[in-house]
């Protein structure tokens, strides 16, 4: 919840406004969660299984509870894996909008944030099992947002702002997941907040009320950055880490909107957006996590290069038909970053970073008012569910710890499959 309060100053203008307005106040959020994991397996006497695709005529009450008192089938369960997590924000604030002039406006804010994270956990893979953490941070966050009228049809504006990255629940705490590939990723509670500077400039053109032009400018910097990593050793599993001291975004976006089809009144029956992001990333590696002479690294599930296009149709007649088809590209990705077995020979004993191939989705929504009351819409998601590849080089040594090979091999393949929705709605 949030308590805010307004005033402005200075000489009215033409347009009955004054030109400075200050907004002040407190914001207070709490976010609890309460988290169980049990894993259950079953063990078995004499038993086969008929066939691997007929497992729900395996596991029936039949096999578990035989007429001679000796099932079958034995369930076992392990201890629950439990945590609970609460988050409490608390935080004021003030900032002041100004217009110096007609062409020139903006806003300047400070805001303070307390943030308090507890969490208690009861879990099988940490020692003794049972455990507590509290994470706490008390920070200034400093925004500037500028604008500045070209002309009626053209803007530039500047924006900078501190903000923080805060770790969620289940990368602190440490909980081992299992995914239903056998994949493991587990919690960190040494994991500590990401601070982020950030500032970007851009520039907006509209030729026409719902028609724009834009390109913009950005760069980011981090502190402490998190990254999902393949934790030291040969277990294979995956943890959350701050793997750096300090990584950088620098990046360009191109967007335009255009109608291609107008009615009578310059409003779109059919049109087009589309957006084009480039950007480059650079972290160093802190000394425990670099393995064959890497010392830096991109962001673990950053893309460089992301498309994002859409085209829309509007009929705007009484009974309204509107359909949008949107589709996205993205490029490979960090899926997770690398480290090596071994720290002492980390040279040739280490895992590198396991890279998710770029793919394309499509999706798809429509609706149409078929009277007053009622109307039909229609999703449809990751029509074209795509094949996802996650792959990873390979390097082999020989005993003088000389490249014998590189290969890149698949680790990971799998489709996250499409969702196809029809609904009905009725206004009473």
């Amino acid at each position: 919840g949030y308590v805010e309060d307004q005033f402005s100053f200075g000489e009215i203008d033409q347009d009955e406004k004054r030109p400075f307005r200050v907004n002040i106040g407190v914001n207070f959020r709490q976010k609890k969660r309460t988290f169980k994991s049990l894993f259950v397996g079953v063990s078995s006497r004499d038993f086969t299984v008929s066939s691997v695709d007929q497992i729900s005529s395996t596991f029936i009450a039949s096999n578990f509870n035989t007429a001679s008192g000796l099932p079958e089938l034995i369930l076992r369960e392990q201890l629950p894996d439990l945590y609970n997590a609460d988050l409490t924000v608390m935080a004021g604030y003030a900032s002041l909008d100004f217009g110096l002039n007609k062409k020139f406006s903006g806003n300047i804010g400070l805001r303070y944030e307390s943030d308090k994270v507890d969490i208690i956990w009861d879990v099988t893979n940490f020692v003794g099992r049972i455990g507590t953490i509290t994470k706490e941070y008390q920070e200034m966050y400093p925004s500037l947002n500028l604008k500045y009228e070209i002309n009626q049809k053209s803007f530039f504006r500047l924006a900078s702002s501190v903000t923080q990255t805060l770790p969620e629940f289940k990368e602190i705490a440490p909980f081992e997941y299992v995914s239903p590939t056998g994949r493991v990723i587990k919690g960190n509670p040494n994991l500590e907040r990401s601070s982020v500077f950030n500032i970007d400039t851009k520039w907006e053109f509209f030729p026409t009320r719902e028609e724009l032009f834009s390109a913009t400018i950005f760069y980011k910097s981090i502190q402490d950055p998190i990254n999902l990593t393949q934790a030291r050793g040969s277990a294979g599993i995956f943890q959350y880490e701050n793997t750096g001291e300090k990584a950088s975004v620098l990046g360009i976006e191109l967007e335009g909107r255009i109608n291609l089809i107008e009615n009578d009144d310059e409003k779109s029956l059919l049109s087009t957006n589309a957006t084009i992001s480039r950007m480059w990333f650079s972290q160093d590696i802190l000394e425990l996590y670099q393995y064959n002479g890497q010392t830096d690294t991109g962001l673990q599930g950053a893309s460089d290069f992301i498309v994002n296009s859409s085209l829309s149709y509007r009929s705007r007649s009484e009974k309204e038909f509107i359909v949008s088809i949107s589709g996205n590209y993205s490029s490979d990705k960090i899926y997770a970053l690398g480290s090596p077995e071994d720290f002492v020979n980390s040279a040739t004993l280490f895992n590198d970073e396991i890279i998710e191939k770029g793919f394309v989705s499509l999706d798809l929504v429509a609706s149409k008012k078929i009277n007053e009351k009622l109307s039909l819409r229609i999703i449809g998601k990751n029509l074209l569910n795509p094949r996802i590849d996650q792959t990873q080089v390979v390097t082999i040594f020989d005993a003088s710890n000389t490249i014998v090979s590189k290969s890149n091999k698949t680790v990971q393949s799998y489709k996250r499959g499409s969702l196809f929705n029809i609904g009905f709605s009725y206004k009473f």
